[in-house]
């Protein structure tokens, strides 16, 4: 539906797509394989593992007691620190904060995901989500009460209840089904200056959709799509034509809207 929609500008603050394993890998909490870290390493070639803690809640006749295992966790980066990819004992995610499509996201996933199932053939995912933050900031807006210019009017309709020289924060969350795949919507003014009273006009739409059923890892790239497509269709309709103005759209036929 909305293919071929570009946006020159977007105001996209941050994009996950995020692998949670059923078991963990063995053996990648003291080492990486040589051939995974050098396949991932092609598009993520700034390599900085990092020493973490896991901690664990555990129930006895004694009381809860809390556990801690020391692991390693391998952080990838692109070239210019635009994006980050880690891999860790029970997940992997790849961390967008200079977006460009969602081509070239999903050609990352995939080629993250063939090198982790040529590594580890029996690896199984639990939950593998996709995410998409957008922090819209526009100057010369006033903080609360000037976003049904640019937001779907269903969105701030709850606005005008409150007294805005008073609101500290406003954020709504929806869930919903799409398809296979939940989806997980906060929107509003959550307010850079929290606790104090909002100065700066600040609006978010967070999107992540996800699916929490047990499936082969390159699975997880039908998921992905089917994801995109539920994210698109709602920030669609979360916006207006001012804001698309502000996004600098255009139609290209091999172009799709983030």
């Amino acid at each position: 539906m909305y293919e071929g929609i570009f946006y020159q500008k977007t105001f996209l603050n941050q994009v996950v797509a995020r692998f949670d394993f059923v078991s963990p890998i063995p053996g990648i909490e003291k080492a990486l394989p040589a051939q995974l870290s050098n396949a991932l390493s092609e598009l993520f070639p700034i390599v900085e593992p990092q020493e973490a803690i896991a901690y664990q809640l555990q129930f006895g006749a004694g009381g809860p007691q809390q556990h801690q295992t020391a692991f390693k966790q391998w952080n990838f980066f692109g070239k210019e620190r635009e994006k980050q990819l880690v891999v860790a004992l029970q997940f992997a995610f790849i961390v967008y904060t200079a977006y460009t499509s969602f081509e070239d996201l999903k050609a990352n996933v995939s080629a993250v995901a063939d090198a982790l199932g040529r590594t580890y053939p029996d690896i199984r995912v639990g939950r593998f989500g996709l995410r998409y933050v957008n922090k819209i900031e526009i100057d010369g807006l006033a903080p609360v009460t000037s976003w049904n210019e640019y937001i779907s009017p269903l969105l701030v309709s709850a606005t005008p209840f409150f007294q805005a020289d008073k609101l500290t924060r406003l954020v709504e969350i929806a869930e919903m089904k799409c398809g296979d795949l939940d989806l997980r919507f906060q929107f509003g003014m959550p307010n850079p200056d929290y606790p104090a009273p909002m100065k700066r006009p600040s609006f978010v739409l967070d999107f992540d959709s996800y699916i929490q059923t047990a499936h082969e890892l390159p699975k997880s790239l039908q998921y992905m799509e089917q994801a995109h497509e539920c994210i698109q269709s709602l920030f669609e309709r979360s916006i207006t034509d001012k804001l698309r103005e502000c996004m600098n759209v255009t139609r290209a036929p091999a172009a799709v809207q983030e």
